[in-house]
């Protein structure tokens, strides 16, 4: 039971991990190293270490990584599960990731050629000025995560790309990606009607003239056809239901004339003018065959046309 206990025990017991014999170096074209910078976990560098690198020089990380059990000294070598080199723009804040590749023994080595570097790590920065960071994780609760800053690193001008940039031959991105999904979309422009220009007042009266002139001749004519000289038009004598109707289904297209000129739309007007247009028709076929068979029997007797032995007509009154 006991040694159970302690079983548990070592197995929840941290293990750190260790940086040793870690080397930055910047080597030229040939292969020389111009400029090196070492680190560890012990000896960790300065932040406000900078190399300078420029189209023909080759970065090139390597160092051992261990495990040491809390309070122990013993350290042995180590593969954790994640061990990346982190480039962070200083004035951008974007960010670029790489594998570093480790062996069994814990001799880890990284290099990047910035002839051939990727697009996505010589756009980080507008100004060249980048962050690297050593990142190491493993799955395993018991080895807590280890950053280091290394140095700053400050491209040449020629190497700089603006951000983002896309290596195709036009520049553009890709299709495949469908950015346009995701970028942000142009604010919605509503378009209105615009308001309707007024009528011509001339015109207007011109027409309303029209429209209400049989109304004048018939008020003009008043006095005459309502007196008893001509039976047959008398109009104060009680009109027929068919010629009520026929007079009422004209009043009330003229109305509603009026007021398709005034608030209507035409889709408005249309089936209204159909529906009032079905009793009219009724009703004035009606209203005119009654007014022929009254004429009938009470024919108009003012004036009458006598024919001459010389074939032409004159009027004569009775």
């Amino acid at each position: 039971m006991l040694g159970l206990v302690l079983i548990s025990l070592i197995d929840r017991s941290l293990c750190d991990f260790v940086i040793e014999n870690g080397q930055v170096s910047v080597l030229d074209s040939s292969g020389i190293t111009s400029k090196s910078l070492k680190f560890s976990t012990e000896e960790k560098p300065k932040t406000d270490t900078k190399l300078d690198a420029g189209d023909g020089n080759t970065l090139k990380v390597t160092f051992d990584i261990f495990g040491k059990l809390s309070g122990h000294s013993n350290k042995e070598p180590i593969l954790p599960s994640q061990l990346n080199l982190l480039a962070t723009g200083l004035d951008s804040n974007l960010h670029w990731v790489s594998v570093i590749k480790a062996r069994n023994n814990g001799k880890a080595k990284w290099e990047l050629d910035l002839a051939r570097a990727p697009t996505d790590f010589l756009s980080l920065s507008p100004t060249g000025q980048v962050s690297i960071d050593l990142v190491i994780g493993d799955r395993s609760p018991n080895h807590p995560p280890l950053k280091l800053r290394l140095f700053t690193l400050n491209l040449s001008k020629e190497l700089i790309l603006n951000y983002p940039y896309w290596d195709t031959k036009d520049g553009k991105p890709p299709a495949a990606l469908e950015l346009e999904k995701y970028y942000v979309k142009s604010n919605l422009q509503w378009t209105f009607q615009p308001p309707r220009k007024p009528d011509n007042p001339i015109i207007s009266l011109i027409f309303m003239g029209l429209v209400l002139s049989p109304w004048l001749i018939l008020f003009a004519t008043w006095p005459k056809l309502s007196n008893g000289s001509i039976p047959s038009l008398r109009l104060l004598s009680s009109p027929s239901k068919s010629t009520t109707i026929f007079i009422a289904t004209i009043l009330s297209q003229e109305v509603l004339i009026l007021t398709y000129w005034a608030r209507l739309r035409l889709y408005h007007y249309l089936p209204i003018a159909f529906l009032l247009s079905l009793p009219l028709i009724f009703s004035g076929r009606s209203a005119l065959s009654e007014l022929r068979v009254k004429r009938k029997k009470h024919p108009i007797k003012g004036t009458h046309l006598v024919n001459n032995s010389d074939g032409k007509g004159k009027q004569k009154g009775e």
